[in-house]
């Protein structure tokens, strides 16, 4: 696809993303339903509600609520309720029943994973109405069914908001579930409890009755008039303070000025802590005798100039809303175009910074064409609005989102290609051999149009979905209908750049950092060096690399993310620690039985060939001793004391030069131990790459099983489908946990002649700990804060399951030579490990797939927060 492809596609996608607001227009043309709810015919209607704050086990307090209606069938409304819920006369209906402000108000906090149960029993209809909220606004109003949260800094208050259309009901039941440690006061008393906590009240009917009294009471009482109001109102205006704990009152007022500036602050120094080891690594590669190479110096400046510009970067795609809410703490609030001018000018920044790092005199005219992009922006969104509408301002509007969108993907590609071909981490080209691979606009261009067309479909799917949501019961029919949805759509496509930008930047910058920091290695490493953890350059990047990949990203509680950057060091003690206590466990530090020695001293290239051919010959005098003892030989049994001499020689060694002198192998140590503790190449890094590739086996799985538990498993579904960025997130999550196993497995290759044990199945169980030991602290305190934690057990079991798998196959890559003369690749594996059958490294592997199983069926569970997406179009001031 060429420039002319790209070009008429564009107009294609506007027009596409325009019609996703048609049904508005249908349901417009719908018969007006009736102006007023004729809220005589109710009295006789039962009304049971209850509401409970969920605390523990979640980042924000979950408010559940659940509205049982059994509605007269003489309402003339109630035949309405059996409609289709896209019916403006069913929203007319269910509004009588469940709002008291009106058809017109729009509940932007308010959420339901399925829509009101309507059944007709006899001559009634039941309506079951279940919703949910979260209490994540300070100081404001959440109304959520029947009822209304008002989050303050200590106290928050519950209060009934009875309809007009039910006042003269029979309410038979009212609950109020505040949770532990129970409500503060409650207004009026209430007749009775449940359980700890829950408090409810039992309404009396208007002749002080109950409302459960016979029928001729009520028609008693009817007959009376209704002329005094007040003495036929039977449900109390019930209302509840409560103090919840610290751990939700704190994450409640996440939006405040201070808590977000602790956020902002927060990613800050994570970055920052990230950037400043790069530079530390810098200095001592610097301070390296001899000259740099060219790959050296080109790496080595790619890093520098990385470590310096992520920091810009975090704090650009993270600006945005600091900004606004320093503007409004002032009251200052920023109109659409304010607004405009600074989502546009910080993501042209970032957009320029990441070419910088591309190499930015190549993308001389992208530069020049992005320099005006703010103001060309508001003059053309301006513009179309005033002689064009709503409609021609959001067309222009999602043309330019769409842009920059692309030019953000097109840049991060640049820069992430750029890293990679300095570090020689890309094959040379195969039409050019001896050239680099150049990243070709041809191939690049096509592929960021279709990613962007993807993401923007998915967006403007997600920003109906939570219109809808939001106005599922506002009249349809009114004028201001329509307009306001198209405002709608016109606020979430300017935001759609910043949301865009922090997903693919925000969240992805540690991929840029993980290529920098390989390609540093591979150009900067010690041709001798037994492991990266020998050199302090090598051992400080090595290090950075484990704890950003691998390493579990904690931090992140109560809605904040200041203690992040504590979990960079973490990592970083846990995988030194566990190597350096283990390492004098390892098979080549064991010393030779003469010179005294360790193994590492022989660890080069001409002793892995020499163990390899000795390996063989060991392997098939024992094949041969089997047999001897179960009686399988020919008609010249071989002699077992020969077999054991020639067993014996297999342990000789040559000490240092070849055949100068000779030396003895450990007594409990092998040739075939010897063999495996060298891995299958010839030093670290390449070790390290054949690490990565296997663990893409295992990972591919892993990755999905991940991405199902985090993104898709229960109520997480519902968050990823409502979340603006959700389904591009969701991808982005499978590619995540793809580049963590892949470097996992780097990182388990790269470190395999210093870890303990003699197979791969035990090698992968220190780095499982390493990884193990922060995420436990994590958890912990995770449970400390009443958050979930239930999904770090299955973490847990992924890493070791891919990291076991990884090591059985580089066991088999050790002895990759012999595959011709194996009819399978099992049969070599077993003649590795001297097993006649699967054993106990098949059954070890079997065992962890049946136990990650089972701790994702019984034991996890989503840690769902609400989705950012339901923010409201006049929430910036517009």
């Amino acid at each position: 696809m060429g420039d002319r492809g790209f070009r008429g596609l564009l107009p294609l996608l506007v027009a596409a993303l325009c019609l996703l607001a048609a049904p508005a227009v249908g349901w417009a043309a719908e018969p007006a339903a009736a102006q007023y709810c004729r809220s005589a015919r109710l009295d006789g209607a039962r009304v049971s509600t209850s509401v409970a704050l969920r605390h523990d086990k979640r980042t924000y307090t979950e408010i559940v609520t659940r509205l049982t209606l059994d509605v007269p069938g003489s309402w003339p409304l109630s035949r309405d309720l059996l409609l289709s819920e896209r019916s403006s006369r069913y929203a007319t209906a269910m509004s009588c029943l469940t709002r008291a402000g009106g058809r017109e108000q729009r509940r932007w906090s308010e959420w339901r994973s399925a829509n009101p149960v309507v059944t007709w029993k006899g001559d009634r209809v039941r309506v079951v109405y279940r919703a949910h909220a979260w209490a994540n606004e300070y100081r404001s109003d959440i109304d959520v069914g029947l009822w209304r949260l008002r989050v303050g800094a200590r106290y928050w208050t519950v209060r009934l908001m009875v309809p007009p259309a039910l006042a003269h009901a029979r309410w038979e039941k009212i609950s109020v579930d505040p949770g532990a440690p129970g409500a503060e006061w409650a207004r009026p008393s209430p007749t009775g409890g449940e359980g700890a906590t829950t408090l409810i009240w039992r309404p009396k009917g208007p002749a002080g009755t109950k409302a459960g009294g016979t029928a001729a009471r009520r028609d008693g009482a009817a007959a009376k008039g209704r002329e005094a109001a007040p003495e036929h109102r039977s449900v109390p205006a019930v209302s509840v303070g409560l103090k919840p704990g610290w751990q939700r009152s704190w994450s409640a007022q996440s939006g405040r000025l201070t808590a977000l500036g602790l956020d902002f602050l927060g990613r800050l120094l994570w970055v920052g802590l990230v950037s400043a080891l790069l530079l530390v690594a810098t200095r001592f590669y610097l301070r390296r005798p001899g000259t740099a190479t060219a790959d050296q110096s080109r790496t080595l400046a790619n890093l520098r100039r990385w470590a310096l510009t992520a920091v810009g970067l975090s704090a650009l795609v993270c600006a945005d809303l600091l900004i606004e809410q320093c503007f409004g703490h002032f009251g200052a609030w920023l109109d659409f175009g304010d607004q405009l001018f600074i989502e546009y000018g910080l993501a042209l920044v970032a957009v320029l910074a990441l070419l910088r790092v591309a190499g930015w005199s190549r993308w001389w005219a992208l530069w020049t064409a992005l320099a005006l992009n703010p103001v060309v922006a508001i003059s053309a969104v301006g513009s179309s609005r005033r002689f064009l509408g709503l409609g021609g301002a959001l067309g222009v509007q999602i043309t330019l989102s769409c842009c920059f969108v692309a030019l953000t993907l097109l840049a991060v590609t640049a820069a992430l290609w750029r890293i990679a071909v300095d570090g020689r981490l890309l094959p040379e080209s195969r039409r050019f051999p001896g050239n680099d691979r150049v990243l070709r606009p041809g191939v690049a261009g096509p592929a960021v149009l279709a990613a962007t067309v993807v993401i923007a479909v998915c967006y403007a799917l997600a920003e109906q979905r939570d219109w809808l949501r939001a106005t599922w019961l506002s009249d349809a029919t009114v004028h201001a209908y329509g307009p306001d949805r198209l405002q709608d759509y016109l606020w979430q496509a300017m935001w759609s750049v910043s949301f865009l930008q922090e997903l693919v930047i925000g969240d992805q910058a540690w991929l840029l950092t993980a290529v920098a920091v390989l390609a540093a290695l591979r150009a900067w490493r010690l041709p001798g060096s037994l492991t990266p953890l020998d050199d302090p350059g090598d051992r400080l990047l090595f290090l950075t690399f484990f704890a950003v990949t691998v390493g579990l990203s904690g931090g992140t509680h109560l809605a904040n993310a200041l203690p992040t950057g504590v979990w960079i060091p973490l990592n970083m003690l846990a995988l030194y620690g566990t190597t350096a206590l283990l390492a004098r466990r390892s098979v080549l530090a064991q010393p030779f039985e003469l010179s005294g020695r360790p193994l590492a001293t022989v660890a080069g290239p001409w002793a892995r060939t020499r163990l390899l051919h000795k390996s063989r010959a060991y392997r098939e005098i024992h094949a041969e001793l089997r047999r001897l003892d179960q009686g399988l030989f020919g008609d010249e049994p071989p002699q077992r004391d020969r077999l054991e001499r020639r067993l014996e020689k297999l342990h000789d060694w040559p000490a240092g030069v070849p055949l100068v002198g000779h030396d003895r192998l450990p007594a409990k140590i092998s040739v075939v131990d010897a063999a495996l503790a060298l891995g299958p190449r010839d030093d670290w890094w390449a070790n390290g790459r054949r690490g990565a590739l296997f663990a893409l086996v295992p990972g591919l799985p892993a990755a999905g099983l991940g991405a199902w538990a985090w993104g898709i498993r229960g109520e997480a579904w519902q968050d990823t489908l409502s979340d603006m960025v959700g389904m591009p997130a969701l991808a982005f999550n499978f590619l995540y946990w793809m580049v963590s196993w892949a470097a996992a497995g780097f990182v388990l290759g790269a470190l395999w002649r210093v870890l303990p044990g003699r197979r791969g199945a035990v090698k992968a169980i220190p780095v499982t700990a390493a990884f193990a030991v922060p995420a436990g602290l994590d958890a912990l305190v995770g449970w400390f804060l009443h958050e979930s934690t239930s999904n770090t057990a299955l973490q847990l079991s992924m890493m070791l399951f891919v990291l076991t798998v990884t090591g059985i196959m580089l066991d088999f890559d050790t002895f990759g030579g012999e595959r011709r003369y194996w009819q399978s690749r099992m049969g070599l594996l077993l003649s590795v490990y001297q097993m006649r059958y699967y054993s106990l490294q098949v059954a070890y592997v079997i065992a962890q797939v049946i136990a990650m199983i089972t701790i994702w069926q019984f034991f996890t569970e989503p840690d769902v927060t609400p989705s950012q997406g339901g923010t409201p179009p006049d929430a910036g001031g517009g």
